[in-house]
């Protein structure tokens, strides 16, 4: 029986593939220790302050009945909708056996926001129940949040927040007043962040703010790499399969990596794991150690301040 013959487009395939890792593979020096090393890469860091607190109208303006003997015949909005100065908000009819005076229509002073409406076909609406609605004067709504008296030094007017209130959408905002002073017991100071108008949010909903900083992009290495001697802060890099200790400047995270001012560049081998058995000359054989797929996308997002 003749032998079953290979294509020669898949013998020469196979060929490639088993040649493959010998042709990868390089002996490591005698008596040098293996050690797990990556490369610097370029990547973003973000320096961030997260806060929390309670969304509160800027200015809340009540609508109600200037005097007695009304009832509520019509309701015309709804919570959370967008009102302009002037809207009806509510018909009224005059009380069975009230004197006097024919229907008249509730109007919101003011535009923006109805944030309650305690209208219900059929009562009595009277001046001394208090407003039938509240509305949030322009729209306009703010996180009341305080901060750690650490993160208050980095705050400052103007900086750029992303607010995300808890069952809504995330809404960009800005930080709008910082207290000049803290709470004695707590600690904590007072931070106020304006929301960009046109929101429909409920006040009083917990709501989470994230503060940017600062922002740079520069040379990242993993954090686990770092080590504290007590003469500096240092990082093991591998050259010509050698150890050399570089003495670096840290500065903002990012996920796991940490951002290098000076001392290491992009590309450099840096041990992943350094520790006290690894010295300045040390002979070693370093391990390239690959990112898991999406690993990569996973950091940016870190570094880009996104949490989903």
């Amino acid at each position: 029986m003749g032998r079953a013959r290979l294509p020669l487009s898949l013998l020469a395939l196979l060929t490639a593939a088993t040649a493959a890792p010998a042709a990868d593979k390089t002996e490591p020096p005698p008596g040098a220790l293996s050690v797990s090393v990556k490369r610097a890469r370029e990547m973003c860091f973000k320096d961030q302050v997260e806060v929390t607190g309670t969304i509160s109208a800027r200015r809340e303006v009540e609508v109600g009945p200037s005097r007695e003997g009304y009832v509520v015949s019509q309701v015309l909005v709804e919570p959370l909708e967008t009102v302009s100065a002037g809207q009806a908000l509510a018909e009224l009819s005059p009380a069975e056996g009230a004197g006097g005076g024919g229907a008249v229509s509730l109007r919101s002073p003011v535009a923006g926001v109805v944030s309650r409406n305690a209208a219900v076909v059929g009562m009595p609406a009277s001046p001394r129940q208090g407003g039938l609605f509240r509305i949030v004067a322009n729209g306009e709504m703010d996180l009341r949040a305080e901060a750690p008296i650490d993160d208050l030094k980095k705050l400052s007017v103007g900086q750029k927040v992303v607010v995300t209130p808890l069952g809504s959408p995330a809404a960009p905002a800005k930080v709008q007043f910082i207290a000049p002073s803290v709470d004695p017991a707590s600690q904590l100071g007072r931070v106020k962040i304006a929301i960009e108008p046109g929101r429909s949010l409920q006040t009083g909903v917990f709501a989470r703010g994230v503060i940017l900083v600062a922002e740079r992009c520069g040379t990242g290495v993993p954090y686990s790499s770092i080590m504290y001697p007590p003469d500096g802060t240092i990082v093991h890099v591998v050259v010509d399969n050698r150890v050399v200790a570089r003495r670096v400047e840290v500065g903002l995270l990012a996920g796991s990596d940490v951002e290098i001012r000076s001392g290491v560049t992009a590309d450099d081998l840096v041990v992943i794991r350094s520790g006290p058995f690894l010295r300045d000359g040390d002979l070693v054989a370093p391990i390239r150690v690959e990112e898991a797929p999406g690993a990569e996308a996973a950091r940016d997002r870190v570094s880009r301040g996104e949490t989903r």
